[in-house]
């Protein structure tokens, strides 16, 4: 199962209208949460380290134009407040570094050519990825994808601006060690380092400091004899240590789609020759033989031959995994579950429920116990865990909603309570009145 891990101090809990449920990882770029929107949407929001800088809103606007074909689409960004962020899609499924498995023939295949899909849409709208490592390649039920881009659009980035603090610098391309630029070509190195990774499950150019990794990435080739025929050339070729000598991205799906050798190196920065289209493996019906496919039928039969790379999923919302637990009580403890959450969320004066810690009622054992790891309790004080609870989970949200209304109905009676008197006085008045009229004492 994929599980978050809880917030620590100092992080945010809610930015926006989202609320943060857990830490999903960390990159280069900042810190990566699993969070809920008001409706109860799961989303990824990366937490930047640092302001983004002037540039920020137009690379942002940049990076919500990538195709979602292979990516986890960019749905939202805040980048002028405090803790500049940005929202993506949640891709449910492990990293291909968590997944713990080595891949190999047409999963293999199927990988690559998701990976370089991705990439494609990303060059095509400008973006320039910069962290491509297997820990933001996740492996969700609808095939790989790439997370963890949208703040390099159309421009590039050396090593002195970004530094390998949180970096793999297994997957840094070598013009970023020596002060040169991280453009598309630095992306198609790393890609060759992560189909690498695939086959062997083990970084490409690992050593035991980051010296070591630069001396190996700067100076040797790694081997790649784990690699099938066809993956091998174009692996060696997005490896290569002139950036001018790597192919595109584009060409790289291509390669893989029609099933071609690699393409010739050397033919200038982003451009590599490639031969006529074949028939090989992998090889998308909607791309004619001979041809050179548009963008949009390109990413089309990537995603397509994407789509094939099953792997088994067990990561569940936080709104699922209550919903279990809730389904598991007894009628009873059904019943006195209400009681027992309204207790421990309050609603903050801008209307939004915000989960405390208090005291719930006797005879709630049973319930706190069914939502061991939602809710944590000593004693008869208890609070939420996640403060995202109230959005992911809807039968709580219905609870607060009703209790909502509940309570503004008492606050209406509340405020008619003074007038009850006098409206007994008049009530009175006319009834008596009205009997006068009614025996002929009033003419």
């Amino acid at each position: 199962m994929r599980v978050a891990q809880e917030l620590i101090v100092g992080d945010p809990w809610r930015l926006g209208g989202y609320r943060l449920a857990g830490r999903l990882g960390a990159g280069a770029l900042g810190v990566v949460y699993e969070g809920y929107d008001q409706g109860g949407g799961r989303v990824a929001v990366t937490v930047l380290h640092g302001h983004p800088g002037a540039g920020a809103p137009t690379e942002a606007a940049a990076a919500r134009r990538v195709a979602s074909s292979c990516t986890a689409g960019v749905l939202d960004a805040d980048l002028d407040g405090p803790r500049p962020y940005i929202v993506s899609r949640y891709v449910e499924g492990p990293s291909l570094r968590r997944a713990g498995r080595v891949f190999g023939g047409d999963d293999l295949h199927g990988l690559a050519a998701a990976v370089a899909t991705a990439l494609t849409a990303l060059h095509d709208a400008g973006v320039v990825h910069r962290d491509l490592t297997p820990d933001n390649v996740i492996l969700g039920g609808d095939g790989p994808r790439v997370t963890g881009f949208g703040m390099a659009p159309g421009r590039v980035t050396s090593l002195t601006a970004t530094g390998l603090r949180t970096r793999v610098p297994s997957y840094t391309a070598p013009e970023v060690f020596t002060g040169g630029a991280a453009g598309p070509a630095a992306d198609v190195f790393a890609w060759g380092g992560i189909v690498l990774y695939a086959a062997t499950g083990e970084d490409p150019f690992a050593a035991g400091s980051l010296g070591g990794v630069m001396h190996r990435i700067l100076s040797l080739d790694p081997d790649l004899g784990s690699l099938p025929p066809l993956l091998r050339p174009l692996a060696a070729a997005a490896l290569a240590k002139d950036p001018r000598a790597r192919p595109a991205a584009r060409d790289l799906l291509i390669a893989l789609l029609s099933g071609t050798a690699a393409p010739r190196a050397g033919t200038g920065p982003g451009t590599a020759a490639l031969p006529p289209m074949g028939t090989g493996p992998g090889t998308a019906s909607s791309l004619g033989a001979g041809s050179d496919p548009g963008t949009a039928a390109l990413l089309r039969a990537g995603t397509e031959v994407a789509a094939r790379v099953r792997t088994a999923c067990d990561d569940p919302g936080l709104g699922a995994l209550a919903e279990s637990a809730y389904a598991a009580l007894g009628p009873a403890d059904r019943e006195r579950a209400p009681a027992v959450f309204l207790r421990l969320v309050a609603i903050a004066p801008d209307g939004q429920p915000v989960a405390r810690e208090a005291r719930v009622p006797a005879g709630s054992e049973r319930v706190l116990r069914g939502f061991t790891g939602l809710v944590a309790h000593r004693g008869d004080e208890a609070r939420l865990v996640h403060q995202a609870l109230p959005y992911a989970w809807p039968r709580l949200g219905e609870w607060i909603e009703a209790d909502r209304a509940r309570l503004v109905a008492r606050g209406r009676l509340a405020r008619l309570r003074p007038l009850l008197p006098v409206a007994l006085v008049v009530l009175a008045l006319v009834l008596l009145a009205a009997g006068m009229i009614l025996t002929g004492w009033i003419v």
